[in-house]
């Protein structure tokens, strides 16, 4: 009974300890849910974000340090009181003057070709260099590193960007799914567009509303048929990916998942995790037919 309640108190006064750091944590997200620079939603890149606040009283936050920089270009009167950046481990802000940063190394960076990461423990640093390398570097380098990659960074991005508006212009021309009328941007990674000889193009969200489509065009011969790259969600050619049917992820619009991956090696990787087996398109439509009668059963 007394080692119970050893085990309850020590749990409760860690509880009480970590929940400042917790609270604040979710705050700064909270109150500054997207990156003002950017966009990006600050919760997925908890793990890089930036909190500045100011000596007028207001405060802002980044997603990352490339953008806390492009921040302090932008607002160089005012006066920083706190420099806070996310422990890369634990997501809690810490004092970013006072961290050890890494720079580089093989993990992406987050508006960045060279990465720039924050520990609150210098062991932690270490740890990340031993398993992904990179320069254990204090933050006057970082800032600096930051300014010297801010030209290639920024053209980076342009490209990037440039990239997925043409990857995605299926989806600006078809933004519903002829059928059921899902939003196909929500869909990006099982939608799919069918062009039948010179005539416009039919977009869907997935290959269950494909396969209506198909069957009440008997009259045309497809000229092309796309699909979404699981994994990247670029158009791909139906009928030479290698596609993945069942497993334990639900599928789009129907209960058993029919995914297509341009790469082998992307399918197994899907299998090894949420199981399913390897097909191929016609294998994948004539599963959608046969699920489809289940379902009007």
């Amino acid at each position: 009974m007394k080692k119970c309640l050893l085990f309850v108190t020590v749990v409760l006064t860690l509880s009480f300890s970590f929940a400042p750091s917790l609270c604040r944590a979710q705050s700064d997200m909270d109150s500054h849910p997207s990156c003002p620079l950017c966009g990006m939603d600050r919760h997925t890149f908890a793990h890089s974000r930036i909190f500045l606040e100011y000596d007028d009283g207001s405060a802002l936050g980044t997603c990352s340090i490339h953008c806390a920089a492009m921040e302090l270009v932008l607002d160089r009167l005012k006066i920083v009181t706190k420099f806070s950046a996310a422990d890369y481990n634990t997501r809690k802000l810490i004092d970013a003057k006072k961290a050890s940063w890494v720079i580089g190394g093989s993990r992406a960076g987050v508006m960045t070709s060279r990465a720039k990461w924050a520990f609150e423990k210098r062991r932690d640093a270490e740890a990340f260099t031993k398993r992904y390398g990179g320069i254990i570097s204090a933050f006057d380098a970082v800032i600096k590193a930051t300014f010297q990659d801010m030209y290639d960074d920024t053209k980076l991005i342009r490209q990037k960007r440039v990239r997925y508006s043409a990857m995605m212009q299926d989806i600006k021309d078809h933004p519903e799914c002829k059928y059921c009328g899902m939003k196909r941007d929500l869909f990006a990674f099982s939608r799919m567009l069918v062009r039948y000889g010179n005539g416009p193009a039919v977009g869907t969200c997935s290959i269950h509303c494909l396969s209506i489509d198909l069957a009440l065009n008997t009259d045309k011969m497809p000229e092309a048929i796309m699909v979404g790259d699981y994994n990247t969600k670029r158009l791909i050619d139906a009928e030479k990916a290698v596609w993945v049917i069942g497993g334990k992820k639900p599928g789009v619009m129907t209960i058993r998942g029919k995914w297509a991956f341009e790469k082998r090696t992307d399918a197994d990787a899907f299998i090894k995790e949420n199981g399913g087996q390897i097909s191929f398109f016609d294998e994948a439509m004539k599963a959608t037919f046969e699920d489809i009668d289940q379902m009007l059963r």
